[in-house]
């Protein structure tokens, strides 16, 4: 299996380091020859803290934005929300410090650096020296070990981006405060960005202790290592987070002492600490693997060379593949926060889109293949982030929009914020986001996923359907959601831009998915009642000139390749509209998404592996080739982290991936499973999927020229007899249907 990252140079940049993380801090490493560069995260260091920006006005004036869509005044509606419905941006996700090793006295020698996926460890091979370095989630730190071939001399230091202070004695901290407030990056004509001035802002502290067999000398700002032939360095990390609805400590004494305390707690030997951390992710990254028969010995770097030349693909799909599912392990874990934007690894002040939970796509795909791969743990962040911002959003529910339930818009932060930012009503105004992240969570919980939870998985799916409930307008005898966009996009009417209609496609694909995951799941049959009621006079999908409806009739659209695929989303992620079961409409699907991909301009990541996705549950194979190429060709860096134009990381694509290959190789609808839907010939050869987790059940299977050649399931399940070779072997009690 290709499990390994690895190198013949270091890394010049950022991007080009490699990610280690425990759940709860991040680090990227450069490997350099001659100084080692250590950048740290911790994933509760964020700007501000809780805030409150629900506005009254938006429910005084929601009664006039509809009158204004329902008469066709579309343009004249977003002017009014975008002035009357707002509320302020998300904070950020922030950099917490940059540790540096600097060696003396070194010989000249051979060069490598890798990072071993299955261990989740790097190791940095320069000049006779031996790098190790791993972030630990049972011991809560992150170890670096040292060893030389000869006595050398390292002088260590660190610094932040932050207002901090480092101070050496017994050991090195790093200690400092976050701002009261961070400008999202693309608000270019900020005066002053970065805001500390109510001194509100969390304190923070990057602590480290050295084991050694040289001599350590701490010299105020900087501590000298000589001689030494092992030195071992153990990391912690701690800020003033106490919970999204409290205000954090802002005392860098009182969160030192924090981190100096698990530094003390540790105090196990290098070997039992690195041994511990090997067997717990294990643990978790051996539990379900696949294998589309590649296999290569190649540099990361020369590996996505080939493909951009054509070359065989199955190697780095593979290697890719395992990488999506080693960064969930490393950034999601028990205890610890979701994963944002950048997963927990980001280098910048002011980050792209603040690094937050952007909730229109980006978090969601984070997950997609999750409870598939059976990381069921690593969503447990997730499922608490949702609870949490359900909580927050019954408010905003009320005072925004005067609905029951919970409402969520676009952008959520470690503060759980659920009104809207401020900007144009196609991204500003997505109060339904809330649903997405509840029909998620049901997702996961139909897969197996959150178990002991059920009743938390239920109330968030009931207070999602109850702002629906709520949320709707009866229009011409049929409820529609009202305002209503589709996330991003915009369209031309009475020769004006507009971003506002009612009944989108994504809108009214995320009610009809809400009520059904609410009535399997809900026991409130008076809710069970009003959903009904409802379902059965609901707007319903149309077909447009260019596939199915975006919104509730057809309009130009200026950007023809648009980067969001949320029409579809009945069909992918959602589930309302089957590829068996509903075949009109999966017709209309396929004409908008090729629509799309054909007039696509841009190589972004998410996007491309959200296409994978649709193409795979499409049951078109050579088009999920197709897209994976370029996907691998034009949008991920040397490192194999997603991009998003023009050099920007983002995490989703890489997650994306995962899910997109996962429903290449297994797709399910009504409980009937099907193997190996969208395989192409490039992977047709041979292959293999062991422990894919689906329905609550466990699939394993093999397959040859294209046909499945033996299957086991630890549960009773259905198969569908597509791509099943005439003497295909069944452990388990697997019916095969026609």
């Amino acid at each position: 299996m290709m499990n390994k990252l690895h190198y013949d140079s270091p890394a010049r940049f950022w991007r080009e380091a490699l990610p280690i993380g425990n759940g709860f801090t991040g680090v990227m490493i450069y490997g350099g020859r001659k100084t080692e560069t250590l950048c740290f995260n911790d994933t509760t260091l964020w700007s501000g803290y809780p805030k409150d920006y629900n506005n009254s006005q938006s429910l005084e004036y929601i009664g006039k934005v509809r009158e204004l869509i329902f008469a066709g005044k579309n343009s004249e509606a977003d002017a009014l929300a975008q002035k009357k419905m707002i509320g302020f941006y998300s904070e950020s996700f922030l950099p917490l410090g940059e540790v540096s090793i600097r060696f003396k006295g070194l010989r000249n020698g051979g060069y490598k650096r890798e990072l071993d996926l299955s261990k989740a460890i790097h190791s940095v091979y320069s000049d006779g020296i031996t790098r190790e370095t791993f972030a630990s989630h049972p011991h809560g730190i992150v170890a670096c070990r040292i060893t030389s071939e000869y006595p050398v001399t390292a002088v260590i230091r660190a610094k932040s981006k932050l207002k901090s202070k480092t101070v050496c004695d017994d050991g090195l901290f790093l200690t400092g405060q976050a701002p009261d407030y961070v400008a999202p990056n693309y608000l270019r004509g900020e005066l002053f960005p970065v805001k500390y001035k109510e001194k509100k802002g969390m304190a923070f502290c990057l602590g480290m202790k050295v084991r050694t067999n040289g001599q350590v000398c701490y010299q105020g700002k900087s501590i000298t290592i000589t001689h030494f032939t092992e030195a071992v360095l153990i990391f912690s990390t701690a800020t003033g987070f106490i919970g999204y609805d409290q205000m954090p400590l802002t005392d860098r004494e009182a969160v030192k002492r924090i981190c100096a305390e698990r530094l003390k707690n540790c105090q196990d030997p290098y070997d039992v600490i690195r041994n511990r951390h090997i067997e717990d992710f294990r643990a978790l990254y051996q539990r379900q693997s696949i294998s589309l028969g590649g296999e290569s010995e190649l540099t990361t770097d020369r590996l996505l060379g080939e493909v951009k030349k054509g070359g065989d693909v199955r190697a780095i799909c593979d290697l890719f593949y395992n990488y999506g599912k080693y960064m969930t392990v490393s950034a999601s874990r028990r205890s610890g926060q979701p994963m944002n934007l950048q997963g927990i690894w980001n280098a910048s002040l002011r980050p792209p889109w603040s690094s937050n939970y952007t909730v229109n796509i980006n978090t969601q795909m984070n997950y997609w293949g999750a409870s598939a791969c059976g990381l069921f743990e690593c969503l447990e962040p997730f499922l608490q982030m949702v609870y949490e911002t359900m909580e927050r959003g019954k408010k905003t529910a009320e005072i925004n929009y005067g609905c029951r339930g919970f409402a969520c818009n676009h952008n959520v932060d470690l503060w759980r914020k659920t009104p809207p930012v401020r900007g144009t009503s196609n991204y500003m105004l997505e109060p339904l986001c809330g649903v997405w992240l509840a029909n998620e969570i049901y997702a996961h919980y139909r897969n197996g996923a959150f178990s002991g939870q059920e009743d938390e998985v239920r109330e968030i799916v009931e207070q999602g359907a109850r702002f629906c409930l709520d949320y709707l307008v009866l229009h011409d005898g049929e409820y529609v959601i009202c305002p209503s966009p589709s996330p991003e996009n915009y369209f031309v009417t009475n020769a004006k831009n507009a971003y506002l209609d009612y009944a989108s496609a994504f809108d009214m694909g995320l009610v009809r998915q809400v009520f059904t995951n609410a009535l399997e799941i809900s026991e409130d049959s008076e809710l069970k009642s009003e959903i009904r009621e409802k379902q059965s006079k609901l707007y319903p999908f149309k077909k447009g000139e260019n596939g199915i409806c975006e919104w509730h009739t057809h309009f130009e659209t200026p950007e023809k390749g648009h980067r969001h695929f949320s029409p579809l989303y009945a069909f992918y992620p959602g589930r309302e509209i089957g590829f068996y079961s509903h075949r009109e409409q999966t017709e209309w699907v396929r004409e908008l998404f090729h629509y799309r991909l054909k007039h696509s301009g841009q190589y972004i990541g998410w996007s491309a592996a959200w296409a994978i996705c649709l193409a795979a549950r499409l049951r078109e194979g050579e088009t999920v080739l197709s897209v994976i190429r370029d996907f691998l060709s034009h949008s991920v860096f040397s490192n194999l982290f997603c991009v998003h134009p023009p050099f920007l990381f983002q995490i989703d694509g890489n997650m994306g991936y995962v899910a997109g290959i996962n429903e290449m190789l297994l797709s399910e609808e009504r409980g009937k499973i099907e193997l190996l839907p969208a395989l192409s010939d490039e992977f047709a050869s041979c292959g293999e999927v062991r422990n894919m987790f689906v329905c609550g059940a466990k699939i394993s299977f093999r397959w040859k020229d294209g046909l499945v050649t033996a299957i086991t399931s630890d549960k009773p399940v259905t198969v569908l007899g597509k791509h099943l070779s005439e003497s295909v072997k069944t452990e388990g009690d697997i019916t095969v249907k026609s």
